[in-house]
């Protein structure tokens, strides 16, 4: 009831005052109608009497400064009038936004009990002030804390220029963060062995297969297809995958750069800067890969990385290529 009684004396207040400035304007247009009938009832004059061109010049001066005031009070007048409308449209809207959340906060009470009232108020106050307090808790720590550089550490490695591996080379599987050894060259020579009693069957068209090992966690399985080169002869085409028998051969990555390791022993085995240690290395091992090479061009090795997915077996064929090595 207060907030209406206050917005109707805000209202008529409004109404007055422009209702005093359209009886100023009114007072005022009077005003120029009594001095323009004061000059058109005026005695005919000598067109010659000095003092009468005065009087109505002053008079015609007094009647031009009257309608300028007229114009100048109706121009206020009609601003006042549209500055007061577009105030009392924004009254209004606030009014009605005021109103709907009050509505809502009053709708909100009323679903709750008398003590989960004073509850839910206390609750709301509690939940600002530690807002606020964890803000300013926030920024005295960041001010608190000295400000340092991220030293930047450069590492040097050898050239990235590759070059095909033909000399000595030792292979390693880099999987599950665990280094083993494969014994690639061992494992093809089985291959070959077991295939070479049944080589008659590919000059009658039919493929060899067979499966030797294990050697060091690895079975290898062997394809040789017989291709008919047109000429009456044939060529054998041979495929080769390793098959792991285990998820956790070798050493983790960790005991594998240690000295006494069996990955340093292996490595005994072959002459740096000769030989050429090839990765295969599996995308859960990339980030130990880096570590790895980082050791073996600091023993002088060359590295060849052999990247595979996670479905793909570590193999070889007769026409494949060699390790590209940096």
């Amino acid at each position: 009831m207060p907030r209406k009684l206050r917005q109707d004396a805000e209202a008529i207040g409004s109404v007055s005052f422009l209702d005093v400035v359209t009886n100023i304007v009114g007072i005022l247009i009077i005003l120029v109608m009594v001095v323009g009938i004061r000059v058109k009832n005026s005695p005919p004059v000598s067109p010659n009497d000095d003092e009468t061109k005065k009087q109505v010049a002053r008079l015609a001066g007094e009647a031009e400064a009257l309608e300028r005031d007229v114009l100048r009070l109706e121009n206020q007048v009609q601003s006042v009038t549209f500055s007061a409308q577009a105030k009392y449209q924004e009254r209004g809207m606030l009014a009605v936004l005021l109103a709907a959340q009050q509505r809502e906060i009053e709708e909100a009470k009323k679903s709750l009990g008398a003590e989960s009232q004073g509850s839910f108020e206390v609750r709301r106050a509690l939940a600002a002030v530690e807002l606020d307090l964890k803000k300013l808790g926030e920024a005295k720590a960041d001010a608190a804390k000295p400000k340092k550089r991220k030293p930047i550490q450069v590492k040097s490695y050898p050239t990235p220029i590759s070059h095909t591996v033909f000399g000595g080379e030792v292979h390693f599987q880099l999987r599950h963060g665990r280094l083993a050894w494969v014994p690639l060259e061992e494992l093809g020579q089985l291959c070959g062995a077991d295939a070479l009693p049944n080589r008659y069957r590919l000059a009658q068209g039919q493929n060899l297969t067979g499966v030797v090992g294990p050697r060091q966690g690895f079975e290898a399985h062997y394809v040789i297809e017989p291709i008919d080169m047109g000429d009456g002869s044939i060529r054998p085409d041979s495929y080769l995958e390793l098959i792991p028998i285990s998820k956790d051969l070798g050493e983790t990555v960790d005991d594998a750069l240690r000295p006494e390791s069996r990955f340093r022993a292996k490595l005994a085995d072959v002459r740096p800067r000769e030989s050429t240690v090839t990765l295969w290395t599996y995308g859960d091992s990339f980030t130990e890969y880096s570590r790895v090479k980082e050791m073996l061009y600091g023993l002088g090795y060359h590295v060849a990385a052999r990247p595979l997915p996670d479905d793909m077996y570590i193999g070889g064929s007769n026409h494949g290529t060699h390790s590209a090595a940096q």
